[in-house]
């Protein structure tokens, strides 16, 4: 069965919404016990508007460079769209995985709304995730080089389990793409033909890595906006609070980050609330940045 043919029931996804909710409310459950969310609310609330202002910007650049990410890997793989299209259709994508169950529900509205003019769902859904798997391995090439500076910086381990944990994504990665399973040809060979030249290499590397890094000065400016101390950890522990949110278990990657971010955060002196507290204004900053592209919800695709 192809891509396009296959099709998900829809008890099952509404099994994975509901699920995904589920998650959400019972990973925030866990993280308001730890803390006091009137202190977390009183320290964003009373950040710098300007700081939080740039973040909010910094994920609209976010945006642009993923949907001009996204168009070439359409364009290569024959999905013709104009650069305006790619960028309204990206951004409303990207907000709409803020805002809704499982962290993929705006991709899976980008792909049906991408199906205009080639016929199935099948050649969309492969672009798009050919643009997820090349953001992927830009992010996960930054948290391996964090780790490796993480005792030249911070003179001390990483933090536990985090080692292990990346090395398994990495063979997973290399696994999919050099004995990829039955399941992920289709996407391995997408993902070559998206990357069969130097130039695209190029192109691709440097739309990924100014993403990533663009994603990584949001983060330092909501630091800067409730005065946190995050310094050079931007390179080594931001990286890889932000990776749990690879796993599309909940709403906006909300409760999944604030966890992440107590577990890797405290490791560098910092208390539960002020771990919670960043997280908190890079989740609400990201929604801020996607909210322009709420006017795309009354557009026919």
């Amino acid at each position: 069965m192809s891509l396009g043919q296959a099709t998900k029931p829809r008890w099952a996804d509404r099994a994975r919404s509901w699920g995904a909710l589920i998650v959400t409310l019972a990973l925030l459950a866990w993280v308001v016990r730890q803390i006091d969310p009137a202190e977390v609310i009183a320290m964003v609330a009373g950040g710098s508007i300007g700081w939080l202002g740039i973040a909010a910007g910094l994920m609209l650049l976010q945006i642009v460079l993923g949907a001009l990410r996204w168009h070439r890997v359409s364009m290569q793989l024959e999905l013709p769209m104009t650069r305006r299209h790619a960028l309204e259709e990206y951004g409303f994508g990207v907000l709409l995985n803020q805002v809704l169950p499982g962290g993929m529900a705006g991709d899976g509205v980008r792909v049906w709304r991408h199906k205009r003019g080639h016929g199935t769902l099948g050649a969309p859904l492969r672009a798009a995730l050919v643009d997820r798997v090349v953001g992927h391995w830009a992010h996960l090439l930054l948290t391996v080089l964090g780790l490796a500076l993480w005792p030249v910086i911070h003179a001390t381990a990483p933090p536990p389990g985090s080692v292990p944990i990346v090395a398994l994504w990495c063979g997973i990665f290399a696994l999919v793409w050099w004995k990829p399973l039955p399941g992920f040809r289709s996407l391995v060979e997408d993902t070559r033909t998206a990357l069969r030249r130097g130039t695209d290499w190029v192109f691709h590397g440097f739309m990924s890595v100014a993403l990533v890094l663009a994603l990584l000065l949001s983060v330092a400016c909501c630091a800067l906006a409730l005065g946190l101390p995050l310094g050079l950890g931007m390179f080594t522990a931001v990286p890889l609070v932000l990776l749990v949110m690879v796993v599309p278990v909940s709403v906006g990657g909300w409760g999944l980050r604030e966890i992440s971010a107590v577990v890797i955060l405290t490791t560098l002196g910092w208390s539960t609330t002020e771990s919670i507290a960043l997280s908190a204004s890079i989740g609400l900053t990201s929604l801020v940045g996607a909210l322009p592209f709420i006017g795309v919800l009354g557009r026919s695709p």
